[in-house]
């Protein structure tokens, strides 16, 4: 009897401990989550931005066949030098661009077929940040 009960409790800890590691693997609050990001501004025109610092993440559908990521810098000291925004999907080198104004720029991102996944995550990252760890700012991200 007291096997059985042992069993009984090893199976269900067991079965507890899958079901939570795979609700941790795509947890639903996860396309809501970022990280490195200031809170939402809006630019005098009517544009919405997030500045960042060195790395930030953001998460998309795993479902989406590009992301459209619209980047700007600030250059406000003369001699500023440019800044080099590095885009990862997943851990994987995406694309690169170089900021040398304060102008908008559109980085459109080609994601890979969808794996097993619900989400994947972008990594922006920048090889400098400006006084006070201000870096790029991030506009709205367009999912195509």
């Amino acid at each position: 009897m007291a096997l059985t009960r042992r069993h009984a409790i090893l199976i269900t800890v067991f079965v507890a401990a899958a079901a939570l590691l795979g609700y941790l693997r795509d947890p639903p609050w996860l396309l809501s989550t970022t990280s490195g990001l200031r809170p939402w501004e809006t630019d005098a025109d009517g544009t919405r931005f997030r500045w960042m610092g060195g790395h930030a993440s953001v998460f998309v559908p795993s479902s989406a066949r590009a992301v459209e990521l619209p980047v700007r810098t600030t250059f406000n000291a003369p001699g500023d030098w440019p800044i080099t925004v590095t885009v990862a999907i997943d851990d994987r080198m995406s694309d690169r661009i170089v900021l040398s104004d304060g102008e908008w720029r559109s980085m459109r991102l080609r994601l890979p077929p969808p794996g097993g996944r619900k989400v994947r995550r972008l990594d922006i990252r920048l090889d400098r940040t400006r006084d006070d760890n201000y870096g790029a700012a991030i506009g709205e991200l367009r999912i195509r």
